[in-house]
């Protein structure tokens, strides 16, 4: 029942305006994650996780009205989330790198590739930051994200939104959609992380903002934002893989050495490849639809949900 709620949250109501619903969605989570970041017995790791969620969900609902607000009211607050997502992420890499390698470790069955990932794994963990430093500085980028969160509430009071109804977030869920679907073809043609992780970050923005207008149309938000979720998924875990490569790779002799490292790589980049065919046939699945067509449907839906 709680964690029913807690979706609740997320979603706009049909008896509010689109400002009013943005400017409660907005507050109700970043109340959340001050409240996260305030209560320090908990398990931070945790904590961290959902500070950043949070984070990409504020961005998310911003980039859904980007078209009918201020484009400087949108940079600002998207710089400012974007400072608090850059300062958390490098506390995140560095605790999933190691569950990442344990993981894949767990189930290789060559013995050789066992020992280079025992290798790997030690010398991760030796080379890691110290256990106080490391806290410390975690808690000090909570401190600074909870200020910025403050402030971005605070701003996000203000905020101006001068369309309303279906005008008001038409042509933000367009555009997230038309780009996630473009990105996943670019993805799939050049076969890059970078490109790949540019996909990632425009599905993430679209099962968001999905799961914000989900009321409107439940039958069909719901199973597309499970299947968004699940596609985000897989494409994050060839990010993890991907940078923990690229950590391995710059500095061999640190991890073990380049016979191991080789090793360990060349299993990273076998699962890697995995992942990304299953993303492909996925997004294909997912994006089948063209802009158009889901959003003149959507906007009938809209129309009954409102009445």
């Amino acid at each position: 029942m709680l964690r029913e709620n807690r979706k609740a949250l997320l979603h706009l109501r049909a008896d509010e305006s689109v400002r009013d619903s943005f400017v409660r969605l907005s507050d109700e989570m970043i109340q959340c994650a001050l409240a996260r970041i305030a209560h320090t017995e908990r398990n931070r790791a945790g904590d961290l996780h959902q500070v950043r969620v949070t984070v990409k969900r504020l961005r998310a609902l911003l980039r859904l009205v980007r078209p009918v607000t201020a484009d400087g009211y949108f940079r600002r607050e998207n710089r400012r989330l974007k400072r608090i997502a850059d300062r958390l992420a490098r506390f995140r890499d560095t605790t999933v790198s190691r569950r990442t390698l344990a993981k894949l470790a767990a189930n290789l069955s060559d013995k050789q590739d066992q020992k280079a990932f025992i290798r790997v794994l030690k010398r991760l963990a030796k080379h890691g930051p110290a256990r106080g430093r490391f806290t410390k500085e975690r808690e000090a980028a909570m401190a600074e994200a909870a200020q910025e969160l403050r402030e971005a509430s605070h701003s996000f009071q203000s905020i101006l939104i001068p369309a309303d109804e279906w005008e008001a977030i038409e042509p933000g869920l367009r555009k997230t959609y038309r780009w996630a679907r473009h990105l996943m073809l670019q993805a799939i043609r050049r076969d890059t992380e970078e490109a790949f992780h540019e996909w990632r970050k425009h599905v993430k923005y679209l099962y968001y903002q999905l799961q914000t207008v989900q009321p409107v149309w439940p039958g069909r938000l719901g199973p597309m934002g499970k299947q968004l979720k699940k596609l985000e998924d897989k494409l994050g875990k060839g990010h993890d893989l991907a940078v923990l490569e690229q950590a391995l790779m710059e500095l061999p002799e640190r991890y073990g050495g380049r016979p191991a490292v080789k090793r360990v790589v060349c299993c990273l980049r076998r699962q890697c490849k995995k992942l990304r065919e299953q993303s492909e046939v996925l997004g294909r699945k997912i994006f089948d639809e063209k802009p158009d067509r889901l959003l003149a449907r959507l906007n009938k839906r809209w129309t009954a949900w409102r009445c």
